[in-house]
C-alpha cells in the first residue's frame, strides 16, 4: 500500500513540476521572451508611439482635425475631385510629389474651420530620401521671396512663401513632412520620434473631428451646429461606384437634447443645401436623416458620385482662392 501511495505521490510531483514548467513558459511568450532567450539578450526596441496627430493639435490648439487615409483613396474618383480644389497646392505643387501616389496618411489641425493660417498639418509618405530632397529644393526655388532654410530647429527645415502664404516644412525622418505656422516653427523638434497615426478601427477613409462645433465649425455657409453637442465626427467610406457612405456621430447633454439636436441638424442641413432659381427648389443632395440615439445624435447617408460632383461644385465656389 505504501509503495501505491508513494508512487502516486510521485506522479502527482511530477506533474505538477510540469505544469509548472508550461506555465512560466506560457508567461515568458506572454512577456515577449522565450524559455531559450539568453539573460542578457537586448530586447527589441518599443513601438514608437502613434502620437503626430495629438502633436500637432497640441501646437496649433487644435480644435477642428481631420485624417485621410491617403492609401486607401488612390484609384478613387474623389481624388480627382480634391486635386481640382487646389487644397494642397501651396505646399506640393510643382515639387514632383504627388499626393494620390506619395502620400499614405495626412493630418490637418487648427483652432477652427476658418483658422487656416493657423493650422498644422502632417503628411505621412513614400518618397525616396533623393526624391523627397529635390522636391523640397524646387518648393524653395518657386518661393517668392525665396525660401530659406531654418537652421536651429533640430530637424532640417525650410521657410517658403508660395501664394502669399508662409510656412515652414520640417522633414522628420523617416518619413514625415510637418508643415507649420512661422511662429511655431520651434515646435516641429516634438514630431522626432512619432510614429504617426492610429490605424483605421473600420472601412473608413477619412475622419473628421470637430470639438464645441457650434464654434469652431461657424461660417456663413456652414450649417449651424446647436451649443448642445460638444463633439461632432464624421467617418467617410468610400464605395466602388464612386461615390461614399458618411457617418455622423455627435455628443449630446441628454437622450431628451440629442432628439431635439438631431431635428435642428436635419433643418441646417437642409436649409444651407438648398436653393431658389426662380421659382424652382435646387437640392445638393437629398434630405440626411438625423436621429438620436441615448445621448448621440447620429446620421449615416449614401452619397452617389453625382451628390458628390455637386457638394465639390459647391465647395469650389465658396473656398477663398
Amino acid at each position: 500500500m505504501w509503495s501505491v501511495h508513494h508512487g502516486l505521490a510521485a506522479a502527482t510531483r511530477r506533474a505538477t513540476l510540469r505544469l509548472l514548467v508550461v506555465g512560466a513558459a506560457l508567461l515568458a511568450v506572454a512577456c515577449g521572451s522565450s524559455p531559450g532567450t539568453p539573460a542578457g539578450a537586448e530586447a527589441p526596441p518599443p513601438p514608437k508611439p502613434r502620437n503626430a496627430g495629438a502633436i500637432a493639435q497640441a501646437i496649433a490648439g487644435g480644435k477642428v482635425s481631420v485624417l485621410v487615409y491617403a492609401d486607401r483613396t488612390r484609384g478613387h474618383p474623389i481624388m480627382a475631385r480634391l486635386a481640382a480644389l487646389d487644397l494642397w497646392g501651396p505646399v506640393l505643387a510643382g515639387t514632383g510629389l504627388d499626393p494620390e501616389r506619395d502620400l499614405e496618411r495626412a493630418f490637418i489641425t487648427a483652432p477652427r474651420a476658418g483658422a487656416g493660417g493657423d493650422a498644422v498639418a502632417v503628411l505621412q509618405h513614400n518618397v525616396p530620401p533623393d526624391r523627397l530632397a529635390a522636391g523640397i529644393d524646387t518648393l524653395v526655388s518657386r518661393s517668392d521671396p525665396p525660401g530659406t532654410e531654418e537652421a536651429g530647429l533640430g530637424v532640417p527645415a525650410v521657410r517658403v512663401t508660395v501664394r502669399g502664404q508662409t510656412r515652414v516644412v520640417a522633414t522628420i525622418e523617416p518619413d514625415f513632412l510637418v508643415v507649420l505656422p512661422v511662429d511655431k516653427a520651434r515646435e516641429a523638434r516634438r514630431f522626432v520620434g512619432t510614429g504617426g497615426f492610429p490605424d483605421p478601427t473600420g472601412d473608413e477613409a477619412a475622419v473628421a473631428v470637430a470639438l464645441d462645433p457650434a464654434r469652431t465649425l461657424r461660417e456663413p455657409r456652414a450649417p449651424r451646429v446647436p451649443p448642445t453637442v460638444r463633439s461632432l465626427e464624421a467617418a467617410v467610406t468610400l464605395t466602388q461606384d464612386g461615390g461614399a457612405v458618411v457617418a455622423l456621430d455627435g455628443a449630446s447633454e441628454s437622450p431628451e437634447q440629442a432628439a431635439r439636436d438631431a431635428e435642428f441638424l436635419a433643418e441646417e442641413v437642409e436649409r444651407t443645401t438648398t436653393f431658389r432659381i426662380a421659382f424652382v427648389k435646387v437640392r445638393v443632395v437629398d434630405p440626411i436623416a438625423f436621429f438620436a440615439e441615448g445621448d448621440r445624435v447620429k446620421a449615416k447617408r449614401r452619397v452617389t458620385p453625382g451628390e458628390i460632383d455637386k457638394l465639390f461644385g459647391l465647395l469650389s465656389a465658396v473656398l477663398p482662392r
